[in-house]
Order: C-alpha cells, then structure tokens, then sequence
C-alpha cells in the first residue's frame, strides 16, 4: 500500500490546504472583510470560488502570451518565437517568467486558505459535511501547483497563501521532493475523501461525479511519479503502481478533465482558453507562435495527420491573428513536403517551421541572393482590392509567398480564445503508462497503450475542438491539388501502426514513446517543456548547443527564388543562427525566480536558489531541478 513519505508535523500542514478565490469579478476587495473575520468572507458563496480556481491558471492571456507562448514552448523545443526569443535564445527576461509566478501567487494561492478556513468552519461549527469538497480542492490546488514547480523548481508551497490566516508574509520554498510528497499526500487523502459526503456539482471539469475525480487523482498520481523518474525513481514507481493498480485513472478520451472556455468577459476576461487568446494576437499583439524546424519536420516525414488540425499559416490583415483559410491561392498544396538538408537548393514547400535560434538571419533564413538573406515571412499583412493576399515581407501568396511563410499553431481549431483546455487528457495517461512499461515499474502492455495513446492524442482535436470545416477545407484542398485518394481517418490508422510498428526499431524505445507524449502537448508549452525537461527527449532537442549547431548552411541563389522559380544554386553560406545565451549554449531547466522576490522575500528566495546548484552554466536558468533529467 502506497504511504506518504511525510513526518507527522508536515501532515498537519498539509491537512489545512484548501482553495478559493473570491468571485469572479471582486476578489481583492473583501480581504479586509477576511482579515477582520477568520470564518468568512461575507456571503461569497464557496461554489464560485471553486470554479473560479478550477479556470484562473488557463484564462489568462498577459501569462499565457509570456509563459507559454514566449517561453515554455519554445523552451522545449516543439514550438519557435523567432520574434520574442528569449525562450529559445537561453536568456532571461523578467517581464516574460514573472507573469506565471504571479498568476499564481498574486490571484490563486492567497485564497486557497480562505476557502479551507470557511469550508472546515462549516465542518466544525455549524455541522456542514464539507469533506468531498475538500477532497475536489485539494486535487485542483495540485494541479495549480504542479504547473508552478515544473517551471520554477523549488516554490513556496506548505506556507503558501497564510498571510491572513497565520500572519506568514514571507513563505519558505520547499524543494520540489518535499512539494511532490506533500501533494502525494493530499492527493491521497483526497481519493478517500472524495466519497465522503456531497461534491461540488458547481464544477467545470466533472460536474461534481465523484467517479470522474478519482480517477483525476489517480491520474495526477501517475504524472508525479513519473516526474519523480529522473530525481528519485524507486519513489516514482512506488508512487506511479499505487495509483495505476486502482485501475481507475483517465483510460477514454471521454474522461478527460475538459474545461471550457468562451468570451463572456472579452479577451481580457476570465473565461477565455489564455494562451489561445494571445495566440490571436488579442491581449497584446501577435504572439509569433509557430511551430519549430525540427518538429515540423519530424511530423512531415512520418506524414502525421493532425498536422491538418494543429498547422495553418496566419493572415493579420483584420483586427487579429487568424488562419489563413483562402485555398484559392495555394498551388500543388503539400502540407508533408519539407526540407531537412541545410545548404541544399532552395525547395518550394508549403508547410516551414522557424530554426531554433535567437539570431533572425538564422532562424528565419531560407537562401541567400549575394549577401543578403531571404527571410521566410509571418504573417499575411494585406489583401488587395482584388482578393490577392500579400505577406509583410510584400511577397504576394499565390506565386512566390506560398513557398516562404512559417506555419503556426492554428488559430482556427486547436488554440483560439474559446478552444477547450485538456486539464488532463487520456492520450497523456496512456502515454505515462508505456513509458512506466518500458521504465520496468509496472507490468502493463507497453504496445496497447503506446498505440492507444497515439490514436487519442489524435482524435481528441475533432471530438473536442472546433475547427472541423477549416480542416475538411484543407484535407479537401490537398486531395484536389496533390493527393486524390487521402482520406484522413484511413491516415490516422496508417499513422499509429507505422510508428507503433517502428517502436524501438531505430532507437530507444523510450524515446519514442516520450517523443510522442511531447508532440501530444503542441499548444501546450508548459507540459512540453516538463516533459522534455525530465527526459531530455526527443534528443533533437539538444540540451547543449555549440559548436557547428550554432549556425546553419543557406543555399546561395542566382536570383530570388521566390520571384523566380528558374532560380538556381550558386553557393552555400553559413550564417548564425544561436549565440549561446546567458547559458554557454545550455538549455535552461527552469525559469528564474521573479526579480521582486530578491526584494521582498529575499532570505527565502536567495536560500532557495543557493540550494539548487546543479548548474553547466553560471546562470541559475540552467540549473536543474530534482525532476530534471
């Protein structure tokens, strides 16, 4: 039976957290009423405080624009932001990592004691069963935090959030072991507890169904354990077989933790999907989320089908990011043709991602006409008064632009400002499970649920996204110009045997597996980045880059291949394309801590950063994590 590693005084600690946040529209304004009254905070219903915790940490466009799409993502190496690059350039940049750690802990954990003091206040004075409700708090409160430390290592956690009710205004940072175990041990309690008494039903993933929640937690169980895997991992295992023998985690797409989003609020709002809203350039400007050279490419080569779901060129010449949809002006249309070879001649294809660099002849170069580079553009900026759409490099897309235009994550299904968030979805536990398989800690069938995950981890976007039209447009388009007899929902088969077929046959099979729970994450920079981060895989996402990996090979060109399709060959040059960073070339394994917190609570902070100095650089954003790998 699976215990908590805990001493008993922590126990106690852990025992207290609850959640809450005050409604939805005027949560700072009754502190003073919650520091005048331990029990209370007027007559806030706890309902909306709970559903308000559930949604805050993926309804935030300011955090989701810098956290996710300018940082983790291109972080891990599936996505690109060769504008904003400091994610991908290995360097800092406070503006972009403090807005994570704010959400957190300037909208969410002050109120996970408040609704724990009125919640078990109930309990004790007025005889309200709140014990399942508890249960469902603690569980959200671990997937908040889980996030958080996956990001910043060592966080305030035990203390967090009790300067009103135990006067601590300047928390200490656990280290991530201690943060797992104690949420080992509240998830556990929690999974007893869910069946005590009444739920939420005031509740956006399950609506309050108990079954639904346990198998949530169990599920959470499994992540953790699976973090543990490169920190700790007799202890992972130990935690991962617990949670997987109760045979109840998220097995069908159907149990997925869905939560929805729509615009009630605006952009700005509450209850937008906050990284799909940045994505549409609506909360700040255009996010330049595309994806990366390698990923793309990997994609391609296996002809991966979602790439009809997750993949579209973008069009800014409205008020906002959109997916360019005017089929029209494409010719030959090949979203699986790419170009892999640097310094080869110049390939006419649809579908290029951005290289991984901080350097802009580098990471948008493409061939060079004497000295100058040739950019692949961004966006669609214009469409003139006769329906032909022009780029902001000034290429007009149905000649030369089509051939020279990044691809990015579609605004038009899988992340816009009302596309659903997969708090924990059945393709990822599918995912942990084979990879528990191969690790050797589980006796589970490592192929079935390799295969079923990549199956879920494509057929989650037309069972859970919008979109569908825009993609049928575009299967249409390549069926009409390239490919008469595709038919997706045959590809989708093809696709899993192939790669199931390939399973440890040009590598480690592990690799595999994790290569295709991070592709999963496309949209998702936070657990792309987690992944990654514990495993160092896909291994074409280099931990160290130097040496020859800081530039790349572009094809010389007689004439501007763009403008003229006769253009041929003429030399290769090599061109920057990454400086290094601030790390010597190391890839960060965290975000640093909030300059604010050397200020406010530097004793901690200072303390926190001193204890984790497993560094290759001299620059805290490579020093690793108890989960990293």
């Amino acid at each position: 039976m699976l215990t908590s590693n805990l001493d008993p005084m922590k126990k106690i600690i852990i025992n207290i957290f609850v959640l809450a946040l005050v409604a939805l529209t005027s949560c700072t304004d009754r502190f003073q009423e919650m520091n005048d009254n331990d029990y209370t905070s007027g007559d806030m219903d706890p309902k909306y405080q709970f559903t308000f915790i559930q949604a805050k940490i993926f309804s935030n466009g300011h955090e989701g624009y810098r956290g996710n799409l300018i940082m983790a993502g291109p972080m891990s190496g599936l996505t690109s932001n060769p504008q904003y690059t400091q994610g991908q350039g290995f360097n800092r940049s406070d503006s972009f990592t403090e807005a994570s750690w704010t959400l957190l802990f300037g909208d969410i954990t002050k109120n996970i004691e408040d609704i724990r003091v009125r919640l078990q206040a109930k309990m004790d004075n007025e005889g309200e069963e709140n014990t399942g409700k508890l249960a469902q708090v603690a569980i959200v409160k671990v997937i908040n935090f889980l996030r958080i430390t996956a990001l910043y290592g060592d966080i305030p956690y035990s203390e967090a959030g009790k300067g009103y009710s135990e006067g601590i205004l300047y928390p200490k940072y656990d280290t991530q072991e201690e943060i797992f175990e104690q949420m080992i041990a509240e998830l556990l309690e929690a999974r007893t507890n869910l069946a005590a008494g009444n739920l939420f039903s005031e509740d956006y993933y399950y609506g309050g169904n108990a079954d639904s929640w346990e198998r949530l937690c169990n599920s959470l169980l499994m992540k953790i354990g699976i973090y543990m895997s490169a920190g700790n991992e007799s202890r992972g295992q130990e935690v991962f077989a617990e949670a997987y023998g109760t045979g109840k985690y998220i097995s069908a797409l159907s149990e997925s933790a869905i939560l929805e989003h729509n615009e009630s609020d605006g952009p700005w709002g509450q209850t937008t999907n906050g990284s799909g809203v940045a994505n549409e350039g609506r909360v700040g400007g255009q996010s330049y989320q595309f994806f990366s050279d390698k990923a793309l490419v990997s994609m391609q080569k296996l002809q991966d089908p979602r790439i009809f779901w997750v993949a579209s060129h973008i069009d800014n010449s409205g008020s906002s990011t959109a997916a360019f949809a005017n089929t029209s002006e494409y010719s030959n249309f090949d979203p699986f043709a790419y170009n892999d070879q640097d310094g080869d001649e110049f390939k006419y294809v649809h579908y290029r991602g951005a290289k991984e660099g901080d350097r802009p002849d580098g990471n948008r170069g493409i061939y060079m006409v004497g000295d100058n580079v040739g950019y692949s553009a961004y966006t669609i900026t214009e469409v003139d008064e006769f329906g032909n759409s022009y780029n902001n490099l000034g290429y007009k897309f149905s000649e030369g632009g089509q051939y020279g235009q990044l691809v990015a994550v579609s605004p038009a299904t899988i992340l816009n400002a009302t596309s659903p968030t997969i708090v924990f979805g059945s393709d990822e536990a599918h995912f942990m499970i084979a990879e528990a398989a191969q690790r050797g800690w589980v006796s589970a069938d490592k192929m079935t649920h390799f295969k079923t995950g990549v199956e879920q981890a494509i057929k989650k976007y037309p069972t859970f996204f919008g979109g569908g039209d825009y993609v049928t447009r575009f299967i249409d388009l390549y069926k009409d110009q390239s490919n008469p007899s595709y038919n997706w929902e045959d590809e989708v088969q093809n696709y899993v045997s192939t790669v199931a077929s390939n399973l440890g046959s040009n590598g480690d099979p592990l690799e595999a597996i994790v290569y295709q729970h991070w592709l999963s994450q496309i949209g998702n920079g936070y657990n792309s980045f987690a992944i990654w981060n514990r495993t160092h895989y896909p291994s074409f996402v280099k931990q160290n880059i130097s040496g020859e990996d800081r530039s790349i090979s572009l094809p010389v060109m007689n004439v501007d291949p763009l403008k003229d399709q006769t253009a041929s060959k003429v030399g290769t040059q090599n061109i920057e394309l990454h400086t290094g960073g601030i790390t010597n070339g190391n890839r960060p394994a965290r975000f640093p801590y909030p300059n604010r917190e050397f200020t406010v609570n530097p004793t901690n902070a200072n303390d926190a950063v001193r204890n984790q100095n497993d560094n290759p650089s001299s620059d805290f954003i490579s020093a690793k994590q108890f989960m990293s790998f």
